[in-house]
């Protein structure tokens, strides 16, 4: 079955550069990042972003929750602008 890429949020590619972090912890907050995004934005927006940079800078010892909330909210903002 195909994915229908025009309903809910597609994520094509995510990079993630966790320094002193484990994979499996990359993945978790990846999977935080994908379910904060699907909650936060609308279900009404259509928009195509070919790429999109960010930067983000969590605090010494912040918890995998912590930083995925963090790049959700740098996400969000950017596509505000």
């Amino acid at each position: 079955m195909g994915e229908d890429r025009n309903e809910g949020t597609y994520i094509g590619q995510l990079n993630l550069r966790m320094p002193g972090d484990s994979a499996e912890s990359a993945h978790r907050v990846a999977g935080g990042i994908a379910r904060g995004l699907a909650q936060r934005i609308p279900a009404g927006m259509q928009r195509h972003i070919g790429a999109l940079s960010i930067r983000v800078q969590a605090r010494a010892g912040a918890t995998e929750s912590e930083m995925s909330d963090a790049v959700v909210e740098a996400i969000i903002g950017a596509l505000q602008r």
